[in-house]
């Protein structure tokens, strides 16, 4: 049987490939349109936050158009921009929320500005919109109007959520690969065995999270604090880049640390002015912690009466300027009152020696007479409130009040005690401080001794100074970069911090002054820096002087009754003794030289002679040339306090002249040029 061979063709397959081709391309176009919008939704959402303001824009035309339908649409709108105000409010009040992640970013006093004018301005067009009939594209000013709003608040938005890289700031992988290798592996080399580090972030100064560690006995936040040095040695840090302090209101095996690789604290704060106090607190701002949290000082507490307070602080540390800030505040309040001692005859606070406070003691002597006078108004004012009338929150009427309202009736009275250990050297002084320091609070009297560190020995040589140092710690405790690591824990009993650590200069030479640690109110373990106050002669001249009452003037006693008599007297180049009073403890001789009488006291009975006079006319008249006074004190080997005494002496009768700047030389010797020499001074 033959077999027909059929052939075989293409035909249909020649036929079908175009038309599935054709198909598919027509799918394509068709999906084309969704796929694009879809990318245009993705790329819009992803850009969320750059594009905000055109959004803003484009809600605010949107908004008056649909709102300029209804005649009362512009009612609804008036109603929004209250409500976008209160957010605004809320938005300022942030810096409390417990999230980290979402505190930072802080708003700061310009960014609340920022937001309320953007907020106002742009309730006001939507309203306008509203009202007359939407934005009238081509036929008004609105389109203009928003895209200037735009141009205005976008670059602001712009530049505030711009990023820029913190240094040379590691991973997160690598934070928690050098954590977990070696923070908190298992074994005896571990720094924190079983230690999770949780909640990092990074952050504009470098990075931050929560420190947990293990349950069991002595693993709590403490432990970690004391093991700052060594996390520092692993991220390869300085010891003044780690801080780690406790969650405030959480467990205590949870602490907070923060890492810097970019000093938060570098650029200064102005001061904003003394507005930084709160009435009903008693608590100023006085600076901001490394993550922008501020920083209080307690002038008085709101049930507790005034606060004492002591700063500690080697030279350069910040703590004469700090001191600044506060009397500014002083100044600037009608219901305290500030009296100032300053042994180095002004040179520490010079801005207020000429009528700024309501006393300014020059010397040592004074300072002590100052503290009498502190006792008899202590001493009148509870006399006067042991016999008070008054009425309760009951509105029982009593006799007698136990506590001190700042106003009610007597204002604060406010005494700040430079170069404190020289006063506390001079007899009687440590009991007459003890005593004040102990019962004065409830008077409305509050102290703030001003030290170069917390050793004992600065509060005098009697078993008693120690009582004294318990009693003002019990308030404001602020502590500059200290000269030794020993002070550490004294000024800061249960803290572990290093002020002794902190950096005289940041890497690009400037000073840290202000940079320290602040026991107050906050009750915070971390590092801040106190607002620098650019002008102080404006905030030492502007304000006014309060003055004690009347009724404690007469118990004040007599050197309070004379302070302006002697102010006036020096502005002329005098200096008038001070009056014998009953509280006199040297002789009256040297009471009428109260700079010799402290002088005495700390260089153990080197007194200035007639000699010393001599003795300086002819190493000046030799020399040839002016002479700082630490020159002569060393050449002479005589104590530089005896010789200021001594040229002082020697300035009244026409003998030597001062050249400023702690330079003197013999009136045959006055044109020789002195820049240098001042400068080494």
């Amino acid at each position: 049987m033959a077999h027909t061979t059929v052939p075989v063709t293409t035909d249909v397959e020649k036929t079908d490939a175009p038309t599935a081709a054709v198909g598919k391309e027509r799918r394509r176009k068709q999906e084309w349109p969704e796929r694009a919008v879809r990318k245009t939704a993705r790329f819009l959402y992803d850009q969320r936050h750059p594009l905000a303001p055109l959004y803003a824009v484009s809600a605010m035309a949107a908004s008056g158009g649909l709102l300029s339908v209804p005649a009362d649409g512009w009612k609804t709108a008036a109603a929004m921009g209250v409500g976008m105000a209160t957010a605004t409010g809320v938005w300022a009040k942030w810096d409390g929320h417990p999230l980290p992640k979402y505190r930072r970013k802080l708003p700061t006093r310009r960014d609340l500005l920022w937001a309320a004018s953007a907020t106002t301005t742009g309730s006001g067009l939507v309203t306008a919109m509203a009202a007359t009939g939407g934005p009238q594209f081509g036929e008004s000013s609105y389109p203009g109007l928003l895209a200037s709003w735009a141009v205005v608040f976008g670059r602001y938005w712009w530049k505030r959520n711009r990023t820029e890289p913190a240094g040379d700031v590691p991973t997160l992988t690598d934070q928690m690969l050098l954590w977990n290798q070696y923070v908190s592996a298992k074994g005896t080399d571990a720094i924190l065995s079983g230690a999770e580090l949780v909640d990092v972030i990074t952050t504009d100064y470098g990075w931050s999270g929560t420190i947990v560690l293990p349950r069991g006995r002595g693993n709590t936040w403490q432990k970690a604090a004391s093991a700052v040095g060594d996390i520092a040695g692993v991220y390869d840090l300085g010891v003044q880049d780690v801080m780690v302090e406790p969650v405030i209101g959480g467990s205590a095996r949870k602490a907070t640390i923060a890492v810097f690789t970019k000093h938060p604290l570098r650029e200064t704060v102005l001061f904003p002015g003394p507005q930084v106090l709160n009435d009903e607190t008693g608590w100023a701002d006085v600076g901001t912690f490394y993550d922008g949290a501020p920083t209080h000082y307690a002038f008085w507490g709101p049930d507790s009466g005034p606060k004492h307070s002591v700063v500690y602080g080697t030279t350069d540390g910040g703590k004469s300027r700090f001191v600044d800030m506060l009397l500014s505040v002083e100044r600037h309040h009608a219901d305290i009152v500030s009296w100032v001692c300053d042994p180095q005859s002004g040179q520490s606070l010079p801005r207020w020696q000429h009528n700024a406070v309501d006393w300014f003691a020059h010397s040592a002597q004074e300072g002590l007479e100052m503290l009498y006078a502190a006792r008899g108004v202590m001493y009148e004012r509870s006399a006067r409130y042991s016999r008070m009338k008054w009425t309760d929150d009951k509105g029982r009427e009593l006799i007698g009040r136990d506590n001190f309202l700042v106003g009610d009736p007597d204002p604060l009275l406010s005494i700040t005690i430079e170069e404190a250990h020289r006063v506390l050297a001079l007899p009687g002084a440590v009991p007459l401080v003890l005593e004040l320091v102990a019962m004065a609070r409830k008077c409305g009297i509050k102290f703030r001794f001003v030290f170069q560190g917390p050793k004992a020995s600065y509060y005098g040589s009697e078993d008693k100074s120690t009582d004294i140092r318990e009693l003002l710690h019990s308030g404001n405790v602020v502590i500059f970069r200290t000269a030794s690591n020993t002070s550490d824990t004294i000024a800061l009993n249960g803290w572990d911090v290093r002020p002794s650590l902190l950096p005289k200069y940041w890497p690009d030479g400037s000073k840290t002054a202000g940079l320290g640690y602040l026991n107050g109110p906050d009750d915070r373990q971390a590092q801040f820096r106190g607002y620098f106050v650019e002008d102080v002669v404006h905030w030492a001249t502007t304000g006014g002087t309060a003055v004690i009452e009347v009724a404690s003037v007469k118990a004040a006693g007599k050197v309070y009754a004379t302070r302006t008599e002697r102010a006036a007297a020096r502005l002329h180049g005098e200096e008038l003794p001070l009056p014998e009073t009953e509280n006199t403890t040297v002789t009256g001789e040297a009471k009428t030289r109260p700079v010799e009488a402290v002088e005495k006291v700390m260089t153990e009975s080197m007194t200035a002679t007639a000699q010393t006079g001599e003795d300086i006319l002819t190493y000046l008249e030799e020399r040839g040339e002016p002479a700082p006074r630490a020159l002569i004190s060393r050449d002479l080997d005589i104590p530089v306090g005896v010789i200021g005494n001594a040229l002082t002496r020697l300035k009244k009768k026409g003998l030597v002249v001062g050249l400023g700047g702690g330079v003197w030389a013999h009136p045959d010797h006055t044109e020789y040029d002195t820049s240098s020499i001042g400068e080494a001074a």
